[in-house]
């Protein structure tokens, strides 16, 4: 091989080693970057419908703002973050003039833990039906009681339930639409037994006739506190029990 033969084949290989070189150092960089770009982008694109999807959604859930707001009032006022008796025996007042009915006792007493339900049929297996043979009757299944369903935000800290009796005076239609009344009204009361009681009168005249039934209705109402109130109280103290109360309207 010649001389200038070789210093051609050093000259093409030396061009050759540079282009690769500068391909490697200042082309390929730029590829890279160019396709990180590109991923950026798209990627922006779908956080920015993203983005716009929310939007829209919160707009149309601000449309019916006011509403929730004012159902959210009704809930509150349903079953309020304290007892507030004064407000319910208010209401219970202004109830019992519209019924005809007039109160005679009033007694609210110690409020009591909340306790998750238990599902009837928890952990037990259905029963099966038996199967029908000629000339017999098949019998039917055991019904199962529906699964209770809770709330893991309720719990025995935050929730209590506070017994409640309530004593009128007046007729039967009069008790039944006070019990219609005050499980319909802003707090909630829920009645579970309406007991009623006569008491005889004395004298000459009425001597043996019965005076005005008594009906007293036993329920409950609920207090729901507040969950960043209820921490900040378990971590002073620990909750003091609500005193009983009795109240007899004058007169």
């Amino acid at each position: 091989m010649s001389r200038n033969r070789l210093m051609m084949l050093l000259a093409i290989t030396a061009s050759v080693v540079v282009a690769l070189a500068g391909f490697f150092i200042g082309v390929a960089p730029q590829l890279s970057s160019t396709h990180a770009s590109e991923d950026q982008r798209r990627s922006s694109e779908q956080d920015n419908v993203a983005t716009q999807q929310r939007i829209g959604k919160l707009a149309e859930e601000n449309k019916t703002l006011s509403q929730q707001q004012a159902q959210l009032a009704v809930l509150q006022g349903s079953i309020p973050a304290t007892l507030d008796q004064s407000s319910f025996y208010s209401e219970l007042t202004d109830l019992a003039s519209t019924s005809g009915v007039t109160i005679a006792s009033l007694t609210t007493s110690d409020a009591q833990a909340y306790a998750p339900p238990q599902s009837a049929g928890a952990g037990a297996p259905a029963t099966p039906s038996a199967s029908a043979t000629p000339g017999s009757t098949a019998t039917p299944s055991t019904p199962q009681a529906p699964a209770a369903k809770t709330n893991a935000s309720i719990t025995s800290a935050n929730f209590s339930a506070v017994p409640v009796s309530v004593g009128v005076n007046g007729s039967f239609e009069q008790a039944i639409a006070y019990m219609k009344a005050v499980q319909s009204g802003k707090r909630l009361f829920l009645v579970t037994s309406i007991v009623s009681s006569s008491s005889s009168t004395s004298g000459s005249e009425t001597k043996g006739s019965t005076g005005p039934t008594t009906w007293t209705l036993s329920g409950f109402i609920y207090v729901l506190q507040d969950a960043a109130a209820t921490q900040a109280q378990q971590a002073t103290a620990a909750p003091a029990a609500t005193p009983s109360a009795t109240a007899t309207p004058a007169g």
